[in-house]
């Protein structure tokens, strides 16, 4: 018989400096990607500089997820990206310690940035995701996200925004009991 893990108390926030944290956050993204060369940077300097990159335009779209004071994963968007002519908001990175995965975390946290870009008014949300990480993109599908554009090895996905809450909400008690396939392995958009 299978043992469940047990359910840590999560508390998902906003951050605005990386201060204590950057470390931690820079172990998560290493150790999430520890095994992918092909969508990841994998030198340590270089993630702590994509941290604060990714802080910096932000403009509150940072969320992190703590159990207790401890980060274990974190979502990033960047609001006022802009494609082919439009202002779309961009998920660039969605990434969850692999020791608390399958718990649930990153639809928390894709939750909480569906919901700042909500409260903002725009009507829909983006992220790539390369072509061959078919669990976060079957991961993505699930939470309603839909190809709609390839560049090389990145496939574009996008999904309306109104009443995310609501909507995500259904998608996510459907797939509850689902396999958490995609959530045991590597979630990220991966730009």
């Amino acid at each position: 018989m299978k043992e469940r893990k047990k359910q840590p108390i999560i508390e998902i926030r906003p951050i605005r400096d990386l201060g204590p944290w950057a470390k931690e956050l820079q172990r998560i993204y290493l150790d999430a990607y520890q095994e992918d060369y092909l969508y990841a940077y994998r030198d340590p300097k270089r993630v702590k500089r994509y941290l604060k990159w990714l802080l910096k335009h932000a403009d509150g779209g940072f969320f992190v997820a703590f159990d207790q004071e401890k980060p274990v994963g974190f979502i990033v968007v960047q609001p006022d990206c802009r494609y082919q002519g439009e202002e779309i908001p961009e998920i660039h990175e969605l990434v969850v310690d692999p020791a608390y995965q399958g718990l649930g975390i990153g639809k928390r946290l894709m939750q909480e940035a569906l919901n700042f870009l909500t409260k903002r008014g725009y009507q829909k949300v983006a992220l790539w995701v390369g072509e061959k990480n078919e669990d976060a993109r079957r991961f993505y599908e699930r939470l309603g996200f839909k190809v709609t554009d390839r560049q090389g090895s990145w496939l574009r996905m996008e999904r309306r925004l109104q009443d995310s809450s609501a909507s995500m909400s259904s998608r996510v008690s459907r797939t509850e009991k689902a396999s958490t396939t995609s959530e045991s392995s590597i979630i990220s958009s991966e730009v």
